[in-house]
């Protein structure tokens, strides 16, 4: 185990005693949103530049915005992410980004908001996309800068609506060579026991509010149309599963809008797909329910994975988990009877990490005003801290040329040997006048 690791491992125990106690559960969880202000322009000449934090803009009625993303240093990633909150029962494409090296251009990624189902009146919309690529001398890992534009939103009714850009730059590796880091194995379902007594505190309602937890069960109220967020870190070699527990009353809103997702840093999904075959402990319909999700486990190589289960930007950092009900009904419409608005169910949600930061820490070059991402970190927020250097004092060089801490060493062993010497020799001695 080297010292990065183990530095990785002390940095996440930390982490775990310093983070705050809940507070009440009547708590406001504070705004839904937050960033510094920018204007996108519809003028490309005229675009504002972003480097790695929180902006707060507001979707355009028509066209796109647009914004530059100056480079730090050849070869770095982009991550790049929207969120906002939607104006309610809609189906369609929300909003667009496209990255690339002209405006407009969407050939350095691209990624969009869609909403399948009706009846949320407030729906947390966001998107993520990523420069990434393994080709060194590719155009978007090298060039000076690229554009991201942002499209207008399909609802009509969301235009002019606030939203989030998040962006983070991520140092390259220092080799560029992701194949000496280990692929995971993909995390299967394992049961969670919830605690006998669940935590409460108030939940985030966006990714950004969300509070900062532990692993544990904590307690909710599930209601149709509404999301709540919790916070957790997960570092490189981690994974997560998030586990849902409720009893529901007959004649609640179609189950199988209940759903739990696990979020990366820049809004990226990241959980095992169960479609195929559900895992044996989740039940649909009413009475006892239950269902949940596993993240993959952060690991870099995932990030070039075509395994189409496999969606997610690989990075250490406060990582989300995602609660929503839809509020559909049975029929697939929308369920907003006075009886369903005001339908409120106990739930618990037990969250559980495993892992720890190994084999798989990547080894980033280490550049100027870059830091590479940080397990208890939102990546975006200031709060990535550069690491800790010791400073190392030349050594003093003796007349003779020869460093002064290598005599002294030297001179110390000498010592420690003649007193070793005499030490052996006096107890000799003394052995011998007791025989006598």
């Amino acid at each position: 185990m080297g010292a990065l690791t183990r530095a990785a491992i002390l940095a996440t125990f930390l982490l775990s005693l310093v983070l705050p106690a809940p507070s009440g559960a009547d708590d406001d969880p504070g705004p839904a949103l937050a960033g510094t202000p920018v204007a996108g322009t519809a003028d490309p000449a005229q675009a504002p530049a972003l480097t790695t934090g929180r902006y707060l803009d507001r979707l355009p009625a028509t066209g796109e915005l647009h914004y530059r993303l100056p480079r730090t240093e050849t070869g770095t990633t982009f991550h790049v992410a929207a969120l906002y909150v939607g104006s309610g029962n809609s189906i369609g494409e929300g909003l667009r980004l496209k990255v690339g090296t002209t405006p407009g251009d969407q050939g350095c990624g691209s990624g969009g908001v869609f909403r399948p189902t009706l009846g949320e009146p407030a729906p947390v919309l966001f998107t993520t996309v990523s420069t990434w690529t393994d080709v060194t001398d590719h155009e978007c890992a090298t060039a000076d800068g690229l554009f991201l534009s942002v499209g207008a939103p399909i609802e009509a009714a969301d235009a002019d609506l606030a939203f989030e850009i998040l962006v983070f730059e991520e140092p390259p590796l220092s080799s560029y060579s992701f194949d000496v880091l280990p692929t995971p194995e993909q995390r299967a379902w394992t049961p969670l026991v919830p605690a006998a007594t669940a935590r409460e505190l108030p939940l985030g309602t966006t990714p950004t509010n969300a509070p900062v937890v532990r692993d544990g069960t904590f307690r909710l109220e599930l209601r149709p149309g509404r999301t709540l967020v919790l916070a957790i870190p997960l570092d490189w070699d981690q994974s997560l599963a998030a586990q849902l527990d409720a009893v529901l009353p007959k004649g609640a809103p179609a189950t199988d809008g209940i759903r739990v997702q696990v979020v990366g840093p820049m809004l990226g999904t990241s959980q095992v797909s169960f479609t195929d075959a559900r895992p044996a402990d989740w039940t649909e319909g009413t009475g006892s329910f239950r269902t949940g999700a596993q993240s993959h486990v952060v690991a870099y190589p995932n990030r070039d994975s075509y395994d189409a289960g496999i969606n997610t930007e690989s990075l250490a950092g406060i990582h989300y988990v995602v609660i929503s009900w839809t509020g559909t009904a049975a029929d697939g419409t929308a369920a907003t009877s006075p009886e369903d608005a005001a339908l409120s169910v106990p739930a618990t949600v037990t969250l559980a990490r495993s892992g720890e930061a190994q084999d798989g820490v990547p080894a980033y070059t280490e550049l100027d005003g870059l830091i590479g991402p940080q397990a208890g970190s939102r990546l975006v927020d200031g709060t990535l801290q550069a690491p800790v250097v010791a400073a190392r004092t030349p050594p003093k060089v003796s007349d003779d040329g020869f460093p002064v801490e290598l005599l002294v060493a030297g001179g110390l062993a000498i010592v420690a040997a003649l007193l070793f010497v005499l030490n052996r020799v006096h107890h000799h001695v003394k052995r011998g006048r007791h025989r006598r």
